[in-house]
């Protein structure tokens, strides 16, 4: 089916509509929302903010589109998609064909010879005043800035990038691939170790971490001795580890060693990136982003859908079956994409002074990396 959209646009004050006069058919003469074909293959947010910033000059930076609804004319093969959303400030419209202006709430929305769409557009009108268009303002992300954060994942490592204000999500086999296809970015955030404790002197941020999410503690793993993480072996890891540490390995640890030591092993060889590339942790951020600690288990359905709809809170148009999908396309599972989105919202985050270090005082390891967690900023403070 072709696919086209439509945006109802509303002030600052939400109290008029911005529409375009159409020049041509279909509806030559009367008033309509602005909008227009989505390309093969475009992505349905960015094309409805590809069709405003055309058609008015409106800028994602200046506006936040919410998905409103879809209506399905089958007779005429086409899907209509719709988004709403209200301008943050006065801003300078700039028309590229139709003439745009502002048209009061008070207009008769079913007035089918001023308006096209055979009275639809007076239902859209109520439906769009009906959506929750309010937002906290700590809940709205940066779009003009390129943040990611990252996850490991079997045979990988899951990469969520907000490129100025649009959502990938891709795979790669090494670290080292993502920093040749984005050398620079804001903020960037991995759920992984940085900074590897030589003795049993070094603090690290797992402690602190743990703090933070009482009930939760066992998703934040035991982290390896810098000695332990360079052995080869399974035995010898646990050997050295107690000579270090004083302790052993659990199975998850040993199961990580290697992302642990590939991670290392690129920072110390790639110094413009030490201390740069940050490390954080999920579940702690997610608890700061819900307010709550998070009891359900991200693996399951509810606790899959509960982190969603965290999210959903800094990026709208995101949605369980988009990550499932992206999940099956990329072989890796569907909790690995929304941790990586996690970490990149908080980066995002993070890079607006919204976010935190734990512990403030951090130690540095003997290679120079800083022991740290970079986490969102508490809600509750």
């Amino acid at each position: 089916m072709e696919k086209c959209n439509c945006i109802v646009v509303f002030n600052i004050d939400k109290d008029k509509i911005l529409f375009c006069k159409r020049v041509k058919n279909p509806y030559k003469g009367l008033y309509n929302f602005v909008g227009g074909k989505i390309e093969t293959a475009e992505n349905s947010i960015n094309a409805a903010y590809r069709e405003l910033q055309e058609e008015t000059g409106i800028l994602r930076s200046d506006i936040r589109l919410h998905r409103l609804m879809d209506i399905t004319y089958y007779y005429q093969n086409f899907v209509l998609e719709l988004f709403v959303g209200q301008l943050q400030d006065d801003i300078k419209l700039i028309e590229e064909i139709n003439p745009i202006l502002w048209l009061p709430l008070k207009e008769d929305f079913t007035d089918e010879s001023r308006f096209a769409g055979e009275q639809n557009i007076a239902h859209i009108v109520n439906m769009a005043l009906k959506y929750p268009l309010a937002q906290n303002a700590s809940e709205i992300l940066n779009s003009s800035s390129l943040c990611i954060g990252v996850d490991g994942c079997k045979g990988g490592w899951i990469a969520a990038v907000y490129d100025h204000g649009d959502l990938r999500i891709e795979k790669y086999n090494v670290i080292d691939a993502i920093i040749k296809r984005y050398p620079l970015f804001e903020d960037f955030l991995i759920d992984m170790v940085i900074g590897l404790p030589s003795n049993d002197a070094h603090i690290r941020p797992d402690t602190f971490a743990r703090r933070l999410i009482p009930g939760r503690t066992s998703t934040i793993f035991a982290v390896p001795s810098r000695q332990a993480v360079y052995k080869n072996s399974k035995a010898e890891q646990i050997e050295v580890n107690k000579k270090a540490l004083g302790k052993g390995l659990s199975k998850q640890t040993v199961a990580i060693i290697s992302k642990i030591r590939e991670l290392d092993s690129f920072l110390n060889s790639n110094s413009q990136y030490k201390n740069v590339i940050k490390e954080s942790h999920p579940e702690v951020c997610f608890a700061r982003l819900n307010g709550n600690v998070l009891m359900t288990k991200k693996t399951q359905f509810d606790g899959m859908n509960e982190r969603i709809d965290i999210l959903k809170k800094y990026i709208p148009e995101l949605d369980g079956s988009i990550i499932l999908t992206k999940a099956k396309e990329l072989k890796c599972n569907a909790d690995d994409i929304v941790d990586a989105i996690c970490l990149a919202v908080t980066a995002n985050l993070n890079y607006e002074c919204k976010g935190e270090t734990i512990p403030a005082e951090p130690m540095i390891d003997d290679n120079g990396l800083i022991m740290h967690m970079v986490i969102p900023a508490d809600k509750n403070e």
